[in-house]
């Protein structure tokens, strides 16, 4: 009778742990659907006050936080790793909460594919600049093209190459005269 009893006591305690362990990971995932509501907040804080209309979105991966925000695209996100890296301290300040990536992306107006086809279409309502620039770039310059190549292509190309990607011009000139 003791060995009986010593297992269904055994049983009940490993059954125990189990319902512990499935507590605390529904408690643990609850937690990261909150914090993630948070860090939206407080992206959404953070672009309202720059009068910035922008959509994001927060991600908990693997115990971290990404954060997906997606623009127009605009003059001032030009250079968004600065933004970036005032979005995360203002995230970290008033949530105490770490974002470990932000991802942008700035779509372009529906039913355009390529440069070319967005040259025709009048610039944005606000009147922004920077948008206005590549559609005169677009305009401009005949040669300007964007394509999808072939992950071969892509090999073949860097394999002809005879100039280094990261050489400078002044570096390109003596090559060249050395020849």
């Amino acid at each position: 009778m003791n060995t009986a009893t010593l297992a269904i006591g055994l049983v009940l305690l490993i059954a125990a742990f189990a319902a512990a362990h499935v507590h605390v990971g529904q408690r643990k995932q609850r937690q990261a659907v909150a914090d993630s509501l948070r860090i939206e907040k407080a992206v959404k804080d953070y672009f309202t006050r720059s009068h910035a209309e922008v959509s994001s979105q927060c991600l908990h991966v693997h115990g971290r936080f990404m954060v997906l925000v997606e623009s127009e695209p605009l003059k001032r996100f030009r250079y968004s790793n600065i933004v970036e890296a005032s979005l995360v301290g203002h995230v970290e300040k008033t949530q105490g909460l770490q974002v470990d990536r932000v991802f942008w992306r700035f779509p372009l107006p529906v039913g355009t594919s390529s440069p070319l086809n967005t040259a025709d279409i009048k610039p944005a309502a606000r009147g922004d600049e920077y948008i206005a620039e590549g559609i005169r770039e677009a305009k401009t310059n005949p040669d300007y093209h964007v394509a999808e190549d072939s992950w071969d292509q892509f090999e073949m190309a860097q394999k002809s190459e005879a100039v280094t990607p990261f050489s400078s011009p002044a570096e390109e000139a003596k090559r060249d005269q050395g020849n």
